[in-house]
């Protein structure tokens, strides 16, 4: 997930974004969101994630301009049976209704509206292609991503070998992680 974050840092030249944009986070697929207060305990969520779940290979699909501020610029994961078995089996657990739009997906940038309309998400997404940060792979099926500094470090996927709780209140860089679940 490091490799990711140099992705995740880059900028387009010229760019007068708000501050309240590119704001610091982990690299995740949200698995689930919960209203707040949602009423649901940190051992509740624990006991959400099967015991038996075995860790998850995660593939890139493409690198998509988003819509919303935590969809500005994001990958989209492909969805493979196990990661949809996991997304039922959680909610199920929960009692909840999913409300996790795009799944599954992977955050690059979260900017705001403000600059959104004035196209800093496709500027970003634009200086990842003009640096050759993004190629296709299996024909068109997926995509590999240049996470290299000096010399290129290309990934398309990566293993998932835990299941972070995280508590999503206040602006983005104060989020809290609750718990990491090891994967069996």
């Amino acid at each position: 997930m490091l490799k990711m974050k140099r992705i995740m840092d880059i900028r387009p030249p010229g760019g007068n974004a708000e501050p309240e944009s590119y704001p610091k986070f982990d690299p995740h697929i949200t698995l689930v969101s919960l209203p707040s207060p949602s009423g649901i305990s940190l051992s509740q969520l624990r006991e959400s994630i099967p015991k038996d779940q075995r860790p998850l290979k995660v593939t890139f699909k493409s690198v998509d301009v988003g819509d919303h501020f935590f969809r500005s610029d994001y990958i989209a994961v492909s969805l493979t049976p196990e990661l949809v078995d996991l997304h039922r089996k959680v909610h199920d657990s929960l009692k909840l209704e999913p409300r996790t739009p795009k799944f599954p997906h992977i955050s690059l940038t979260y900017i705001t509206n403000f600059d959104a309309e004035h196209g800093e998400r496709q500027r970003w997404r634009d200086e990842l292609q003009s640096e050759g940060r993004i190629r296709e792979e299996d024909g068109g099926d997926s995509i590999g991503l240049n996470c290299g500094i000096d010399k290129e470090e290309w990934i398309s996927g990566f293993v998932a070998t835990e299941i972070w709780i995280v508590e999503c209140e206040g602006p983005v860089e104060t989020w809290k992680i609750l718990d990491k679940i090891p994967l069996s």
